[in-house]
């Protein structure tokens, strides 16, 4: 009996420890999570990198969304056994005398006789179920197509993205127009890394821009409702027409109005008007004084100026109250019918259907030679370069200009990230080859000389100190300091390559991924995320269509 008690005690034992290990299994879901949601990071990028290369072969983009991930654990086990055992001691034969006549023949005698059976199995399994939408909704696409708020850019300015890096994601272009010879000349800076003198032109503008403090704040603005409320009259008033007052004026403040004053004395008048907070692109500067080189000291384009008056911008050559240029012939009329209007909110900067605009600002010498030195160099390389595509230095020079900003949608973010990579991997009209960089550790008041440049550098991080002051205070002192050439965003081929890359994806026959090198890989990685967050905003839960679901099963 002691071999069976001893085969029982394995199958027990056996059955037990697989029970023990698939609740252990069923408990400890922690691994699982994690796993999850590597899972979940690495589909989300795959999708983000599918739709860039997509851009960069000019194919349609489809987006969809991981939207939930639902895992389960179970174990099954069971046991079946069976025993017979039969002793017979001592041996039969010793005993003649209890057994039947002739059965003493029998010559043999059992001592023992047992059998026994036993049989177990057990069982785990796993399985994740996961949803995976198409993201085709109207409200998805009109988020996707519009321009990105300002808000989008203040917030990661304030949080110390380089504003080198935004300009790149999210301005499209900008429009500058002289203002104060009459003539209205305009040029307009496309940031497009399909021309290398369209894209420097433009990052010597953006270097500019943010060398002057180029930031955003908040302000609050009004905006008038209404027809002018003349004066009731003098005398004391009734009991009555108090009370209609205070609810008229109850009436106003729920609905988000006040009233103000608009003239004095005999003609005063009132008006209803709507006050608003809205962010505004303006220019900052740490300490010290102002932009010198931009506009005068109190000008409303700076941070903290915006209720300056407009007779600031009257005396800058532009009239009050309109967004466009106009002729010499024009200008004085305009001043006339602006000069009944006391409003004094100047709507400098402030972003509107994708659009912002400053007013009344001077072009730094150091900006006008920069420019000038880079289209020299591209005329020499390309003497049939089109005069349309040069920006005008001399007509420019001296002049009072307004600068009008356009931003990119996400969209666009994501066919301009293709552009890049096409430049990179997949040259067209005799182009070469080109890694697009940007410039990090920008300073207030200093400004690069020149550009980066990834025949240099070997498309790789570079310091540079060719830094010249902006200020015209100091204007032959070289400026302390550095600042850094980065790549904006790489894709490898890695067929053709064979490098380590962080996340790759397959399409078309080519496998591309982000270099695992920090010095190749540049801000890809972060220039990736800010894409995903972008998408995260344009996306509605609430109008997700309905989708089937997928079950992986793993046993």
């Amino acid at each position: 009996m002691g071999w069976f008690n001893r085969t029982g005690c394995v199958v027990a034992a056996f059955l037990l420890a697989q029970g023990l290990c698939s609740c252990a299994v069923i408990d400890n879901y922690s691994g699982r999570a994690v796993d999850y949601n590597r899972e979940a990071e690495q589909a989300q990028e795959q999708v983000l990198l599918l739709n860039i290369v997509r851009a960069s072969l000019r194919r349609p983009m489809q987006f969809t969304s991981l939207q939930s991930i639902t895992g389960s654990a179970n174990v099954n086990a069971s046991v079946t056994g069976g025993a017979t055992d039969v002793r017979q001691t001592p041996f039969l034969s010793r005993f003649p005398s209890a057994l039947p006549p002739n059965s003493f023949q029998i010559g043999t005698a059992l001592s023992r006789i047992g059998t026994a059976t036993a049989s177990g199995n057990a069982s785990m399994g796993g399985s994740a179920t996961f949803t995976v939408p198409v993201l085709d909704t109207q409200e998805f696409y009109q988020g996707l197509l519009a321009p990105i708020p300002l808000q989008v850019i203040d917030y990661y300015l304030q949080q110390g993205f380089p504003p080198q890096l935004l300009a790149a994601l999210f301005v499209l272009k900008v429009e500058i127009t002289r203002l104060d010879d009459g003539s209205c000349r305009r040029f307009t800076f496309n940031n497009s890394v399909r021309d290398d003198l369209q894209f420097g032109q433009f990052e010597a503008f953006s270097d500019y821009l943010i060398g002057s403090g180029l930031t955003a704040e908040r302000i609050t603005s009004s905006t008038p409702y209404g027809p002018p409320i003349p004066h009731p009259g003098g005398g004391p008033a009734t009991a009555e027409e108090t009370a209609k007052v205070v609810e008229a004026y109850s009436k106003a403040s729920s609905a988000g109005l006040d009233i103000r004053q608009e003239r004095r004395g005999d003609n005063v008048t009132y008006r209803l008007q709507k006050k608003s907070s809205t962010l505004r692109l303006c220019f900052a500067h740490p300490g010290g004084a102002a932009a010198d080189w931009l506009a005068r000291p109190n000008s409303p384009m700076f941070c903290g100026q915006f209720n300056q008056g407009r007779q600031l911008a009257r005396a800058e050559g532009a009239p009050a109250g309109t967004n466009e240029c106009v002729p010499r012939s024009a200008r004085v009329a305009g001043r006339a019918a602006a000069s009944d209007n006391d409003d004094d909110d100047d709507p400098r900067g402030v972003h509107a259907n994708g659009i912002s605009e400053f007013r009344g600002i001077r072009l730094a010498p150091e900006f006008l030679e920069r420019i000038d030195r880079l289209q020299r160099a591209a005329l020499a390389a390309r003497p049939d370069l089109p005069a349309e595509a040069l920006f005008p230095v001399r007509a420019f020079a001296g002049g009072l200009v307004s600068f009008r900003f356009y931003t990119r949608s996400t969209e666009g973010i994501l066919y301009y990230l293709g552009e890049i990579t096409r430049r990179r991997l997949f040259t067209e009209f005799g182009d070469r080859s080109r890694t697009i960089q940007i410039k990090t550790g920008l300073r207030y008041g200093t400004f690069p000389a020149t550009d980066c440049n990834d025949f240099e550098n070997n498309a790789g991080w570079q310091e540079k100190s060719d830094l010249v002051y902006l200020s015209r205070r100091r204007p032959s002192i070289m400026p302390r300091g550095r600042y850094y050439c980065e790549n904006l965003f790489v894709l490898d081929n890695v067929d053709t390559l064979g490098a380590d890359n962080i996340i790759a994806v397959s399409y078309d026959g080519m496998r591309l991924g982000i270099p695992r090198d920090p010095n190749a890989r540049g801000r890809t990685t972060q220039v990736l995320e800010l894409v995903k967050q972008l998408l995260a905003l344009n996306t509605s839960a609430k109008t997700l269509p309905a989708t089937g679901v997928i079950s992986v099963v793993s046993p």
